[in-house]
């Protein structure tokens, strides 16, 4: 063998020698830096924009400056109904940011007892600036135009209507559109009676009468716009009043597996864990500018700002709400018996426990979602209605051999208990 062919197979294996190395160094880099990722990274897909210098040199300048002259009126919290002023809700403060953003829509779902066909009746988005370490709630009346599925000739192509008509994803991905956002990237969904135990939690010792202030559009809130409005201060209000009960230790840990028990949600612990984590890295928050409010679609129109924090003011908001309701026969017409509603259904589940498992929780598994016996206002009975669901769907999943579901009703209702117990407790 010549020379001449002794080094060209040395070149040759040098090569192949310096591919696999090469190559090599390749997967260790990746392998590196997905390990980096899931130990230090956000793991969390963002939306994002093009970076905008400008904006973020003159953020602190220019923006908060515009957000202090809004809030500083907004935190007088007027009281009087005669009072109002020009919010800055009707233009997006936030428009020109540019950095990350994580969208969670808040919903709150209108539907019967028993019903799985949901309005959409409250609208929000809690966007978080993960740049700035400041969050700006996203709201949208519920009869916005929204493409319902309907001829236009029916008058049912609103937002609250595309909820039930078409279903979770279509119902995000219209109120997506609307707030002309890239991306909703998780949602917490809730109905009366969850609302009502989160009311609870929260301190509120009328929680009913809380929940109709929010609901109401007539009289002293005037229309479906200043209830939005309402309905997002209170979310702001909440927000800043409360963040630090979920900001660290063993009981905030407890309230925040607890609340997402007690609600729809694909959010988990450990994504929750990340955003406080994440804003706590900017002392968040360090006023009552951290937390803005925006409508969409703009409009210009004036706000009644209300003080939902303090329960003198709360009290006098509900007096004047049943008030008007008394002068205006605007009472409910139907009044359910809620514990009698479901104490029948629980008898006829319950029959069916031993020979029919299945029909057992079809006919329980509505009320279950919907945590039904939270609007039972006297705690022994509803505590007994809760166990009975328990013990009920518990011994019909294992009668049809699933484990699972059943340990998963025991520790999400656990949860729950333990939720609504923290209101006893300073946390």
């Amino acid at each position: 063998m010549t020379k001449s062919s002794n080094r060209k197979r040395t070149a040759k294996s040098r090569n192949i020698l310096f591919f696999l190395w090469g190559a090599f160094f390749l997967v260790f880099c990746s392998a590196l830096f997905a390990l980096f990722r899931t130990f230090w990274g956000d793991n969390i897909d963002f939306e994002t924009k093009e970076p905008n210098q400008s904006f973020e040199k003159n953020i602190d300048s220019v923006n908060v400056s515009k957000l202090s002259n809004v809030e500083d009126k907004d935190n007088k919290l007027i009281r009087s109904d005669e009072q109002f002023f020009k919010v800055e809700a009707n233009s997006r403060l936030y428009s020109s940011y540019s950095g990350k953003r994580l969208n969670i829509a808040f919903v709150g779902l209108d539907s019967r007892l028993g019903s799985s066909y949901n309005h959409a009746d409250a609208n929000h988005i809690i966007s978080i600036l993960w740049d700035i370490g400041k969050i700006e709630i996203i709201s949208v009346p519920r009869d916005t135009p929204a493409d319902a599925g309907f001829h236009d000739s029916t008058g049912q192509n609103k937002l609250t209507v595309v909820r039930a008509s078409r279903g979770r994803t279509a119902y995000l991905e219209e109120l997506r559109k609307i707030t002309e956002l890239e991306k909703i990237h998780y949602y917490v969904e809730l109905g009366f009676s969850q609302v009502v135990g989160l009311l609870e939690f929260l301190g509120f010792k009328d929680s009913k009468s809380t929940l109709q202030v929010l609901r109401a559009r007539k009289g002293i809130f005037a229309d479906d716009f200043q209830r939005t409005y309402n309905q997002a201060q209170f979310i702001r209000q909440m927000i800043l009043k409360h963040y630090n009960d979920i900001n660290g230790g063993f009981l905030s840990e407890l309230a925040i597996r607890g609340g997402l028990e007690l609600v729809s949600t694909n959010l988990t612990y450990d994504i929750v864990n990340s955003i406080i984590k994440r804003l706590n890295m900017f002392s968040f928050p360090r006023g009552p500018n951290d937390v803005v409010i925006s409508l969409q679609p703009q409009m210009n129109m004036k706000f009644k700002v209300l003080d939902f924090s303090s329960s003198k003011s709360l009290d006098s908001i509900i007096d004047k709400l049943e008030q008007y309701n008394k002068r205006n026969n605007e009472t409910e017409s139907i009044v359910i018996d809620v514990y009698s509603k479901l104490n029948n259904v629980l008898v006829s589940a319950e029959k069916d426990t031993s020979k029919f498992p299945k029909r057992a929780i079809l006919k329980l598994q509505t009320y279950f979602d919907q945590k039904a016996w939270l609007q039972i206002e006297e705690l022994d009975r509803r505590e007994e209605i809760r166990t009975r669901f328990e013990k009920c769907l518990v011994a019909s999943f294992l009668k049809i051999n699933e484990p699972s579901k059943a340990l998963k009703v025991k520790e999400t209702l656990r949860l729950e208990r333990e939720f609504l117990n923290l209101k006893k407790t300073k946390l």
